[in-house]
């Protein structure tokens, strides 16, 4: 079948052949992407332009070079927030779009893989608390860098992203759990400390991203078949379909708690709860305050999960999600 390839694509590849960067030849190569036209004798060339494409967008950075970003900047993202989550998944899951809609970062976006090449954080709001979301670039045999997974590594949680869409997104979901098993990382609903093996297991979600995508509704049940008992979610980043759900499944993941504090005749500060580890004690609480209050805590009154409202509790005393606390010295 002949290419019968157009004169924008045709000039933007005399661009590519001409350019003396690799700035211009990915600029040139995304131009010759977006006009070729798609049908299936242009497949191979469709192919090679993409194979291009990764090359570049992989290809190693000199230090300070203003071709790329800095290894610093790769290499590490400031937390902010209740938790900080990782965004993992195959070329063109989704991760980005739904960073764009949960967050005020702006991803670049587009219908051609690798498109992400550093990582992105955004703040998610999720009712009073802000979750931090890094956007990473896809996973790929051969093509992902070791600080990608070291992101991966580091995060309290780590959202597998899967496109309901794709072919078969069962399949894509082993391939991305054999790419992080390469790598001695294992997602699961729990993390496991002390494996014999060296595996690092992390605390894992599935999201299902494009829920609006005709057939997309019939892999929800066979991913969480597939996916070792993940807690799976779906969402539509068009629609917002599922993107509440999604919003607590991660807050839930996270096993943190909000604890509200008030002093003694006062009302409660609702606006900036302190955020802690599910089974903290009310001694926890003083020291995330100040740490001279966990020495001179004497006792707290709690409103919330107690027996009745401003019960006195002990320094040892387990607080709940949303218990309200007045720390007495």
């Amino acid at each position: 079948m002949p290419a019968n390839l157009t004169p924008e694509y045709i000039a933007a590849e005399a661009r590519y052949r001409a350019a003396k960067t690799d700035k211009e030849r990915l600029e040139a190569l995304r131009e010759m992407l977006s006009t070729i036209p798609k049908h299936k004798g242009t497949e191979k060339l469709q192919a090679e332009i993409k194979r291009k494409i990764a090359q570049l967008r992989t290809a190693p950075k000199k230090r300070g070079s203003p071709r790329g970003p800095s290894r610093s900047t790769l290499d590490s993202i400031e937390r902010e927030g209740a938790g900080q989550v990782a965004l993992a998944g195959l070329p063109n899951s989704g991760k980005s779009s739904l960073l764009a809609r949960l967050t005020n970062a702006r991803p670049e976006i587009a219908d051609y893989p690798f498109s992400t090449l550093k990582p992105l954080p955004g703040m998610m709001e999720f009712e009073d608390v802000q979750i931090q979301l890094v956007d990473l670039p896809p996973l790929a045999s051969g093509y992902t860098e070791g600080w990608v997974y070291s992101h991966i590594r580091n995060a309290d949680l780590v959202v597998a992203v899967l496109d309901l869409a794709s072919a078969d997104p069962e399949s894509d979901l082993l391939e991305l759990l054999s790419l992080l098993e390469e790598e001695r990382l294992r997602l699961a609903p729990e993390p496991i400390e002390g494996l014999d093996s060296g595996m690092l297991v992390k605390r894992g979600l599935l999201c299902g991203t494009k829920l609006d995508f005709p057939g997309a509704r019939e892999h929800p049940a066979k991913l969480i078949a597939a996916g070792l008992e993940l807690p799976l979610v779906a969402v539509s980043a068009s629609t917002g379909e599922g993107l509440e759900e999604f919003k607590r499944a991660v807050f839930t993941a996270l096993q943190i708690i909000r604890i509200y504090t008030k002093e003694p005749g006062k009302r409660p500060d609702m606006d900036k709860p302190y955020i802690l580890p599910q089974g903290s004690t009310v001694l926890d609480l003083a020291r995330a305050i100040h740490q001279d209050f966990a020495s001179r805590l004497r006792f707290a009154r709690l409103w919330g999960s107690g027996r009745f409202e401003g019960q006195q509790v002990p320094r040892d005393h387990a607080l709940q999600d949303r218990d309200v606390v007045e720390i007495h010295i």
